[in-house]
Formats: C-alpha cells, sequence, structure tokens
C-alpha cells in the first residue's frame, strides 16, 4: 500500500481479537464469537485475516474521543491499538471465500472498507486463488453496489442463510485474468488518491464497511 496514506493493512494477531470481535457485535445483528476469530487464526493455512489501522491522530478531535472512550470499555490499554477495521477469507480449493469485513461505525463512509476489501482480493491472487466469494445480506445493496465495483456477480441464494432468517446473496468473481489484474491496479490507484486527500472520515456509510 502507498506509503503516505494514513492507513496500514497488517495480518491480525491473537491480541487484536477483542477490538475485532467488539467491532463485529457494532456492526452485524447476528456477530461472531471471540472464540470463532480465534480459531481462524489457529489455522494459518486456510485462513487469512487482516486488520485496518488508523495513524495517530487522524480524525477530528471528537470523534477520537468517542473512540478512545469505547476502546476504553474494551480493552485495558486503549492507547496500544490503533484497530478500526477488519477482513477475512477462507481459502476453499481455488477459491478464497470471504468471511468477514467491517469498519469500526465511527470510521466509516469514505473508502476504507472498499480497502479492506481490495487488499483482500489481492492476497487471494497472491496465494493463486482463480476466484473470490462471498454471502451478502439481500437487503444489503450499498455493499452489493461495492463488489459489482470490484466485478462480483450474482450466483445463488441461500434461503434464511441468517439466523434472523434473511436470504443471502452468494456473489463471486474471477480474479486470474489480465484484464481483471489491470482493472485492479486502476481501482487501487483511485482508491489511493481518494484516501491520501481526504482531511477527515465521515460517518456517512450504510453498511458496515
Amino acid at each position: 500500500m502507498n506509503q503516505a496514506l494514513p492507513y496500514t493493512v497488517r495480518p491480525m494477531e491473537p491480541g487484536d481479537v477483542p477490538i475485532v470481535a467488539a467491532i463485529e457485535r457494532l456492526s452485524f445483528p447476528t456477530p461472531w464469537p471471540t472464540s470463532s476469530f480465534l480459531y481462524e487464526l489457529s489455522n494459518r493455512t486456510r485462513s487469512f485475516y487482516r486488520v485496518l489501522l488508523k495513524a495517530e491522530g487522524r480524525g477530528t478531535a471528537s470523534r477520537e474521543g468517542r473512540w478512545r472512550r469505547w476502546l476504553r470499555g474494551v480493552i485495558d490499554r486503549p492507547e496500544e491499538s490503533r484497530v478500526i477495521g477488519y477482513v477475512g477469507f477462507r481459502l476453499q480449493s481455488a477459491e478464497a471465500h470471504i468471511s468477514t469485513v467491517a469498519v469500526h461505525p465511527d470510521w466509516r463512509g469514505n473508502g476504507l472498507g472498499e480497502l479492506l476489501l481490495l487488499t483482500a482480493i489481492e492476497q487471494a491472487l497472491e496465494l493463486g486463488s482463480s476466484a473470490v466469494s462471498l454471502e451478502v445480506r439481500a437487503s444489503n445493496r450499498a455493499a452489493q453496489n461495492l463488489y459489482r465495483k470490484y466485478g462480483f456477480r450474482f450466483t445463488s441464494v441461500h434461503r434464511g442463510y441468517y439466523r434472523d432468517g434473511e436470504d443471502a446473496w452468494l456473489m463471486k468473481v474471477q480474479i486470474k485474468q489480465d484484464a481483471y489484474r489491470a482493472r485492479l491496479i486502476r481501482l487501487r490507484q483511485m482508491l489511493e488518491a481518494r484516501l491520501g486527500s481526504q482531511t477527515d472520515v465521515g460517518q456517512n456509510d450504510r453498511y458496515t464497511l
């Protein structure tokens, strides 16, 4: 990633899980428990999870204050963590399946979820995957639009997939073609320009990304 950007993406570590699980609870009506993330991290050959960190001092004083107060309710030493989002996928044969992606509510709305999605697709390519898939709520049009931007297409419906009974759409994209790799390069350039020009991060996002 461009080093001038005010964000960093790195592999998730067990010490990140309390904050990741807390963001999960803020983001989804049927969140994963802490144990699920720890289980995924225990299988480094099939599961690949990354966290998004903000730069020190990023954001307005009011947003920083809200976020820090929230952190104090999650971990003992909030000054040691800058995690504001995460993404994870599992390798299933030649396919990478994105299992979760979210950004803390105070940091949504300006492309950080897109940055995590892009990072996951790029890592899947590096690992030799030929396709990336994911599930998305049938009602979540905003997330579906983001996925379509990256070439994902609807393939099937999983009836009653979520615990509250809502259907899931399975979406998939083929990623090994040269044309798609070139598309990813253009999308990263556009996203980095957007992120690099930001003076603050708003809260106008509608779909946990």
